[in-house]
């Protein structure tokens, strides 16, 4: 990890304000959004999503599991790449928490702290629909993030739509950028208040799209992109419809409900094949777990991480299509519930590796499936 965050982890301290101060034009500083982290072959990031911690959730049980999905990751990267590889990056891409309390906050960001100097990874958090969903003042909340020490988070007091909007710049030992990983808020619904318990959804603005690109000419126009936000694009509802009616596109996983998109079209997709992104992946769909190639791009959505609130059950017995194509897709003929994680492994000639986990805790011996896009 480079100097820089730390550096602009204090301005962002400095800068940071709650409901006052000046705020500045988000093109002035853009330097104050982008981090760095050293770059290798095989960067692995791991996709948590929809962990929903509430006041209803077993502390102990859940960071049970999350701790498995971690080690596995990390069991799964060494036995197939290296000795020394591991988990570089975690993504956790919204609906962290829900209905929850500050004391569950400190415990997550605990945990994650503990697993990060355990596995030695960075994380970095995107907000959700849900995540404002407490009996902390969403400032408060963020102020968590900042000043976690294994933490990668940003809010300065600009006019740029959303929360959670950042990028990490993957560097080589010469200082070139190798890839660009985009965090884009599209799901925080800008409320401030605590307890704030109106569920909007949301979409990326034009300002966000804007704002990626200026940061991503900074680094190269050639550079490799991947993109995490909270909700699906519009497109990946329109994009299945016709894979339904017999287009030929490149798909895999499970789609068991219909998707929650953004609520309003976006420019992000159009503007993202002209930004050389590679990926985009998203969350708050918990009972479909569907990827596509589009248009040079990759566009899925991440595996529900862990049990609270929804989630699909595969009952393998069940004749609809839409479980037996799934089953098909992933090669498994065993009931098994859709939760676990998704890891992304980027690759130095511009290419990726994409696996989905699924992980079920069973009596006997845990159910564990890794499957390859």
């Amino acid at each position: 990890m480079k100097n820089k965050i730390i550096k602009t982890s204090l301005l962002v301290l400095s800068l940071f304000v709650t409901g006052c101060g000046n705020v500045s034009h988000y093109e002035d500083h853009l330097d104050d959004y982008a981090f760095t982290m050293d770059y290798h072959n095989k960067f692995n990031v791991l996709q948590l999503t929809d962990i929903h911690w509430n006041l209803n959730t077993s502390d102990t049980s859940s960071k049970q599991y999350l701790h498995k999905v971690i080690k596995e990751a990390k069991g799964y990267v060494l036995k197939t790449q290296s000795n020394d590889a591991k988990i570089d990056l975690i993504e956790i891409t919204g609906d962290t928490f829900m209905l929850s309390n500050s004391d569950y906050v400190k415990s997550f960001v605990n945990f994650m702290e503990e697993e990060a100097k355990e596995y030695d990874f960075k994380y970095t958090i995107l907000w959700g629909n849900h995540d404002r969903q407490g009996t902390y003042n969403p400032t408060w909340l963020a102020k968590q993030f900042i000043n976690a020490e294994h933490c990668i988070y940003t809010e300065p007091n600009d006019d740029l739509y959303g929360r959670s909007n950042l990028v990490i710049n993957l560097k080589d030992e010469d200082n070139n950028t190798k890839w660009q990983i985009a965090n884009l808020d599209s799901g925080a619904s800008f409320s401030d208040s605590s307890a704030s318990i109106a569920r909007n959804y949301d979409y990326i603005r034009d300002d966000q799209v804007n704002w990626l690109k200026k940061e991503h000419d900074l680094v190269g126009s050639s550079v490799p992109v991947i993109a995490y936000y909270h909700i699906p694009s519009p497109e990946m509802k329109t994009i299945y419809n016709e894979v339904v009616n017999g287009a030929s596109y490149k798909n895999k996983f499970f789609k068991l409900e219909s998707f929650a998109e953004q609520e309003a079209p976006s420019k992000f997709l159009t503007e993202a094949e002209k930004m050389n992104v590679k990926a985009t992946f998203s969350g708050h769909a918990h009972n479909v777990d569907w990827t596509v190639e589009y248009h040079n791009m990759v566009l899925g959505l991440g595996v529900k991480t862990g049990k609270e609130l929804y989630f699909a059950h595969v009952d393998a017995s069940d004749e609809t299509k839409e479980v037996q194509d799934g089953l098909t897709s992933v090669g498994i003929n065993e009931e098994f519930d859709l939760i676990g994680a998704s890891l992304v492994t980027l690759r130095d000639n511009e290419e990726f590796d994409l696996y989905h986990l699924y992980l079920n805790e069973r009596d006997n011996e845990d159910f564990v499936r890794w499957v390859k896009f």
